[in-house]
Parts: structure tokens; C-alpha cells; sequence
């Protein structure tokens, strides 16, 4: 008996979540280099899988001049993470849209020390879960 592995690339998180969160403010992996200093930055930071889904811990971060912009970005973007399931997410090289099956608030927006005194950050964690496209 020949069992065959599929060799499939779990979509890449970071992708997923810069493309879905697009529309709310800049996203990327870095901290925001534009002169008003507002955007998300989102970041892998461990996770796991079964071999069937993919289940990645992600840290988004808002970043925002000011604390109230920078808490109410946090929570408009906890308020997306939480309706995330089921929506199909265009990205880019992604043979078809990616469905997140799930996604579990680990730790709420709150508001994070930073080095720039003329910046603000909030910090959240999320839990998701994910397959494979099908091909």
C-alpha cells in the first residue's frame, strides 16, 4: 500500500491576516514607517498543526500616535479577528481564496510599553485554524 503525503504549503498567516485586515488601516510585519505612525503589524509567534490544520498563534499590534487611537484600532481589529471564520480571503500567490475555520481572542488588546514617546501600541493574540488550499 502506497500512501500518498500531500505536500501542500499551509497559507502563510501573516499573508492572510495583512491581506483581511487591509482595509482598516496599513498592515505589514514591521512596525508602520509612514509619517502619522498608524498601522498594524502582525507577527507569528508559534502555533502548531495536526498535519490536516494548520493552528498558528499570531500577535497583532496597532500602532497609533495617540492611546485612544491606538485602543480603539486594537478593538476594531479584535472585532474583525472574531468574524474572520467562514469568509473566503483573497492573497496574493494563493492558487484560491483561504477560509480560516477559526479564530480564538488568547489575549485582549492592552497596551504594550514602546521605545518612541510620541507613539502608542496595543497588542493582542489570537488562536487560528486553518487548512491546506485545495488544489
Amino acid at each position: 500500500m502506497v500512501v500518498e503525503l500531500d505536500e501542500t504549503l499551509y497559507p502563510n498567516v501573516e499573508d492572510v491576516l495583512m491581506a483581511f485586515l487591509a482595509d482598516i488601516e496599513e498592515t505589514d510585519t514591521e512596525p508602520p514607517i509612514e509619517d502619522d505612525g498608524i498601522g498594524i503589524q502582525i507577527n507569528r509567534v508559534g502555533g502548531s498543526d495536526d498535519g490536516i490544520t494548520d493552528y498558528p498563534r499570531v500577535s497583532v499590534t496597532c500602532h497609533h500616535p495617540d492611546p485612544r487611537g491606538a485602543s480603539n484600532l486594537a478593538r476594531r481589529v479584535q472585532q474583525r479577528m472574531l468574524n474572520i471564520s467562514g469568509r473566503e480571503i483573497v492573497v496574493d500567490g494563493e492558487p484560491k481564496p483561504v477560509c480560516v475555520d477559526f479564530c480564538r481572542t488568547d489575549t485582549p488588546p492592552e497596551a504594550e510599553p514602546y521605545e518612541n514617546p510620541e507613539a502608542r501600541r496595543e497588542i493582542a493574540y489570537y488562536l487560528l485554524g486553518l487548512q491546506r488550499p485545495r488544489r
